[in-house]
């Protein structure tokens, strides 16, 4: 109520202007008593004030942090970050700073060094560490042995200096800088186990397209002992992944890849462009090709996904002001703010990917070049993102921090709140939630703000029913006459406010 109070006092020495889809929508700010007393109605709801401009930072508790404030701390983030599967119960992690790649139990806080520079991504199973070309010393693909830097870990020692346990060399597979990893089949052949690990990489900087591999590894089913590895030869992905500016990803289960698409090769925002889920129909490594069929188009755009280890979700950072931000490192550049989304997937009786049938915003950040950015599942469900906590080019300390939440404890909206026939009412909530709420958040007047049209949906996101019906109510009850051209569809807006539900 207090907030709602100064709120409304403050709109006493000031004239509140919207402009919505070219009308002007005058707000008299110096309301009497009377109108201060509606306003101040029409954000209550029972007994508890409705403060719309009070957006929580997560969906729900954070259930992780690291580095606490008694750790030494993280002063630079290279790239992405990924889970690292193990039998126990802590959460460990990969990542790299100062262009040194390191394993991070979260749980425990304790940190060591392990071989290359960037992007160490464990495969699924938790068995071996990859490392793309771009960072190893030999520029070539290095699998290393987690088992040995998990025992390091727990002994507190750097396990830099382990030898990878294979090295893909090939000259089409140099220069690659970034990959995911999934598991095609793992089948008992006699006297061993035999693993088929596929690889997407990145492209080179020869050649942009990305590739996928397969590695047959074969094991001593009594002892574990690697036996042999066999790689495919490198296939391209499928010819139907569009314009993807780097950012695919593939499932844990190898059949499916999640990538940005658009029908035009620009890095900026191109309407009609989106992340969709495609399915791999089919592998040629004589051809070197691969077929693949889209299964799921989410309808906005979005940067490098992430699929969970049971393949009912799919989790990526939507950008404000910088697009896709498909590279992130060192921490994100001054008029650009990421925040982490989730969405659940929709499975046919084959188990097949059909479709979305809810989206989760988990966190809201307001504040330009300070983000949560490239989001990756744990296997047991939950999930965590890098922090950042100043611009890039800030003269302020860096800092950043892994954070663990559990998309369960959050709220589930309908993905059609995001559909481009609600859009127009979403931009006008935008744009009044961006004009009350500049007084308490003067951050409201720079880049990346306002919101551009394909931007504001996501505000949906972050607000309460409540929240929603109190700003429109409010801004409806102060502009009282004063519409100067078309007249605002109230009871649109009023029902997207209730699409966010309870």
């Amino acid at each position: 109520m207090i907030q709602t109070l100064q709120r409304a006092h403050l709109n006493c020495r000031v004239v509140l202007v919207l402009m919505l889809f070219g009308s002007l929508l005058a707000v008299n700010g110096c309301a009497d008593a009377e109108s201060s007393e509606s306003r101040m109605d029409a954000t209550v709801r029972g007994s508890e004030t409705v403060d719309y401009c009070e957006v929580p930072a997560t969906s729900s508790n954070v259930i992780a942090v690291r580095p606490s404030a008694d750790d030494p701390p993280i002063d630079d983030v290279n790239w992405f970050a990924r889970p690292v599967p193990h039998s126990g119960s802590d959460r460990i992690l990969a990542f790299a700073s100062h262009d040194q790649n390191e394993l991070y139990n979260i749980t425990t806080g304790a940190r060591i060094r392990i071989p290359d520079r960037s992007d160490a991504v464990a495969t699924p199973d938790g068995r071996y560490m990859t490392v793309p070309s771009t960072y190893t010393p030999d520029s070539n693909i290095r699998f290393y042995p987690i088992a040995e830097m998990l025992e390091r870990l727990a002994a507190g020692e750097d396990a830099d200096d382990i030898e990878p346990v294979f090295i893909h060399e090939h000259a089409a597979m140099k220069r690659v800088y970034y990959q995911s990893t999934g598991i095609v089949s793992r089948v008992g052949v006699g006297a061993t186990e035999v693993t088929t690990y596929r690889l997407m990489l990145s492209g080179t900087s020869d050649e942009s397209k990305f590739r996928i591999v397969d590695y047959r590894f074969t094991h001593d089913s009594a002892t574990e002992e690697l036996l042999s590895v066999e790689p495919s030869a490198p296939m391209a992905l499928c010819p139907t992944v569009t314009n993807d500016l780097n950012t695919p990803f593939i499932s844990k289960d190898a059949q499916y890849v999640a990538a940005y698409t658009s029908e035009h090769a620009e890095s900026s925002y191109t309407p009609g462009a989106s992340l969709k889920i495609f399915r791999i129909t089919s592998i040629d490594p004589e051809r070197g090709t691969t077929s693949c069929a889209p299964v799921v188009d989410l309808g906005f755009t979005a940067g490098k996904a992430d699929f969970s280890f049971d393949g009912s979700m799919l989790t990526f950072h939507v950008s404000q002001g910088g697009y896709l931000t498909p590279f992130v490192n060192g921490g994100l550049e001054p008029g650009t703010i990421t925040d982490v989304v989730v969405a659940r997937l929709d499975r046919d009786e084959a188990g097949l990917i059909r479709g979305v049938h809810g989206v989760q915003r988990l966190t809201t950040s307001l504040e330009a070049g300070v983000g949560s950015y490239f989001p990756a599942f744990f296997p047991d469900g939950s999930l965590f993102y890098i922090a950042n906590s100043v611009p890039k080019d800030s003269d302020a300390q860096k800092r950043f921090h892994f954070r663990v939440l559990d998309p369960d404890q959050g709220v589930w909206r309908d993905r059609e709140i995001l559909g481009d026939d609600v859009r127009p009412q979403w931009r006008t909530i935008a744009s009044m939630w961006e004009k009350a709420c500049f007084a308490e958040n003067p951050e409201l007047a720079a880049q990346p703000f306002p919101m551009d049209a394909h931007e504001a949906p996501w505000l949906g996101l972050s607000l309460s029913a409540g929240q929603c019906h109190a700003l429109v109510d409010e801004t409806r009850e102060a502009s009282g006459s004063n519409v100067t051209s078309e007249t605002i569809d109230w009871a649109a807006l009023g029902r997207a406010c209730e699409s966010l539900g309870s």
